[in-house]
């Protein structure tokens, strides 16, 4: 005996149900399907994007580190500027005042530091 609809009387239709419900599931799941591609092909443009994100940090951070370097560089140079500049107004003073034994020796002093200086430039 087939089962009875509710209040009506008349017996339902069970196949004609499960196949509504059955497409009910079908629609359903084809959209979550779709919702699942469309999340995926997003997940994917966040990993590429980071990917990209990465390698731009990375190039910064090797710039940074090579300013850092120059930067290093340009102010021991600056130094070494600055000591030669002093020694030479001290040669310059002391040429001045007619003290030539203090500008020979600081001239001398001069002349070592650079002869140093050009031999340490030599062996790197």
């Amino acid at each position: 005996m087939a089962p009875v609809a509710a209040g009506s009387g008349r017996p339902c239709k069970p196949k004609k149900i499960m196949k509504m419900g059955i497409r009910k599931i079908n629609v359903t799941m084809k959209k979550l399907r779709g919702d699942m591609e469309k999340i995926s092909k997003e997940q994917s443009s966040i990993r590429e994007q980071q990917r990209k994100i990465r390698e731009k940090l990375e190039k910064i951070g090797t710039q940074c580190a090579q300013l850092r370097g120059e930067t290093d560089l340009i102010v021991k140079q600056k130094k070494w500027n600055q000591i030669l500049l002093n020694l030479m107004c001290k040669i310059i003073k002391a040429r001045q005042d007619r003290d030539f034994d203090k500008a020979a020796s600081l001239a001398s002093i001069l002349r070592d530091l650079i002869a140093k200086k050009k031999k340490m430039n030599a062996d790197g």
